[in-house]
């Protein structure tokens, strides 16, 4: 039991420093939540955390085996497309100050309604992302095929174990960005970082249209 224990911990313990890599979802937490406050990012990553959700029970029930299908490139045309839109989003513009870059995600409505909107791009964000699922398979079916059968009780606390990590680690990342001197600084660099931001998410849009493509 204490290798169990020890290997839920490992493995929730690295989905929370993976956070930090380069990719979709943590540029768009990040993003907003220096753009539009806590309230803005954890929104995102609650929505981010439900497509996670989704995704690491399909793992756990059929595996890798989703994205092998002829219609997995689809998948990626699809999330490219949503990343590009999401690029032109925060792209500076002429004439936008900050609080307005700051809304552009949710077309400028800073009441509950633009919150629920950051929650569903955040899901759309990862929801859309094949190689997280690709990812989540990588890190958890070796530990869920060798303890799963011992330990009844393993693949429950397992996948609770990971979502909880992953949730804290979101709203750990998105509190110290709240942080005054970070805040500071990209206030005053507003559209230079939302700039490098749309870059980024291009980027990645780019290469999952090339994927996709490449697959057909």
């Amino acid at each position: 039991m204490p290798e169990a224990l020890l290997s839920i911990a490992a493995v929730s313990a690295f989905f929370v420093l993976s956070q930090l890599s380069p990719g979709p979802d943590v540029i768009f937490v990040f993003r907003t939540a220096l753009a539009r406050g806590f309230r803005g990012g954890v929104a995102v990553s609650s929505g981010i955390m439900l497509g996670f959700a989704l995704q690491t029970l399909l793992v756990m029930t059929a595996g890798a085996w989703l994205t092998e299908q002829s219609w997995s490139r689809w998948v990626l045309l699809a999330a490219g497309l949503w990343l590009a839109y999401l690029a032109w989003k925060i792209f500076p513009r002429p004439r936008e100050n900050a609080a307005g870059q700051g809304d552009a995600l949710a077309g400028g409505d800073n009441g509950a309604d633009s919150l629920s909107a950051l929650l569903g791009q955040g899901f759309l964000c990862n929801i859309l992302n094949p190689k997280c699922t690709l990812f989540i398979a990588g890190l958890t079916l070796a530990p869920l095929q060798q303890y799963a059968a011992v330990y009844p009780w393993f693949t429950v606390v397992f996948f609770v174990a990971v979502l909880a990590a992953n949730w804290a680690g979101w709203c750990s990342y998105c509190a110290l960005l709240q942080w005054h001197p970070v805040r500071a600084f990209y206030t005053s660099h507003t559209r230079g970082i939302d700039g490098v931001f749309s870059v980024l998410l291009a980027l990645f849009a780019l290469l999952l249209i090339a994927q996709s493509l490449l697959a057909a």
